[in-house]
């Protein structure tokens, strides 16, 4: 705040060091090398594209349009560089994490596909989710052994499938109950004080409803993807559950607004806790294999990917 964001590369890189310091696997924790001024000058550069954006955005229309479409065209490149910086800076026993620069498939994945969601009526969206957890998932490495994604896309079809029917069955439930509940209280347009008292109870269950469909939506769409993915002989188990996360997620909320905010770090470590908890690698043996030299890559890509609000990890 004092630095008007300017410290918030150091910010990030104190951040995540402190996170991954803590997470351990087999009693070795990992370890960020992120240097700050990288990711400053990312941000520097993020920064003014996302003014150039903002002013063009008001200024005219067709400007706007412009740098929306140029933003669209950038986000696979953002994505792929982002990756690479991040897998680049994270190690574990010295070993560093490493990400393939494929920009065709990139731009396959992350621009032509979302092309087709208004022509198959949103019937491919499972299908797009599937191709962007396998791209990010099979160009991901630790070391020189490759991850590997076992999942297929009739796996997604098929949780998507159990969601939109779950939904449904919601919605069928609250009709039922308005059905019954109306006969006994009559037309709520001809008593608009019951009517006033019924709009809150309505919003708030709609609000719940969404909440818990999309915590159940993200949980299952985590432990699908890791639950997919291989590491040479090691194998990853996630078992997050939906109820869990609803009740970080809810308690959390509740302690950052009763403490304005100063409950924010608390609220941080207690999911990512869990998380971790949650997630185990299952060996057969131990990972130890020499890292491949990785050439440096600039952090331009995630600050772009922050500013810009595009969500990259897996789950």
């Amino acid at each position: 705040v004092v630095t008007l964001g300017l410290y918030s590369a150091w910010a990030k890189v104190r951040k995540r060091r402190y996170f991954y310091g803590h997470t351990l696997v087999d009693g070795v924790p990992f370890d960020y090398l992120a240097d700050p001024w990288a990711i400053f000058r990312g941000w520097c550069l993020g920064a003014a594209a996302f003014i150039v954006y903002t002013i063009g955005s008001q200024v005219s229309f067709i400007l706007g349009a412009v740098f929306g479409l140029a933003l669209f065209l950038a986000i696979p490149w953002i994505i792929v560089r982002a990756r690479m910086f991040a897998a680049r800076n994270s190690t574990y026993r010295n070993i560093r994490f490493t990400f393939q620069p494929d920009y065709r498939q990139a731009y396959l994945v992350y621009a032509g596909l979302p092309l087709l969601l208004p022509f198959t009526l949103g019937l491919i969206f499972p299908y797009l989710v599937y191709r962007q957890k396998k791209f990010v998932v099979e160009n991901s490495g630790f070391g020189k052994t490759p991850l590997r994604f076992s999942a297929s896309a009739g796996d997604f079809y098929r949780f998507f499938l159990k969601v939109s029917l779950g939904l449904l069955l919601l919605i069928v439930l609250f009709g039922v109950a308005a059905a019954f509940i109306s006969p006994a209280v009559g037309p709520l347009s001809d008593n608009p004080a019951l009517l006033f008292s019924f709009l809150p109870l309505l919003v708030v269950g709609a609000l719940l409803l969404y909440f818990f469909m999309a915590i159940y939506v993200q949980t299952g769409l985590t432990n699908l993807t890791w639950n997919a993915t291989r590491l040479g002989e090691a194998q990853l188990v996630s078992t997050l559950r939906t109820r869990n996360m609803a009740w970080l997620y809810l308690t959390s909320a509740v302690g950052i607004v009763g403490s304005f905010g100063l409950l924010i770090p608390w609220a941080a470590v207690r999911l990512t806790r869990y998380r971790c908890q949650t997630l185990s690698v299952v060996m057969t043996g131990e990972l130890r294999t020499l890292a491949a030299a990785q050439p440096e890559v600039g952090a331009a890509g995630e600050e772009f990917g922050d500013l810009f609000g595009v969500e990259i990890g897996l789950g």
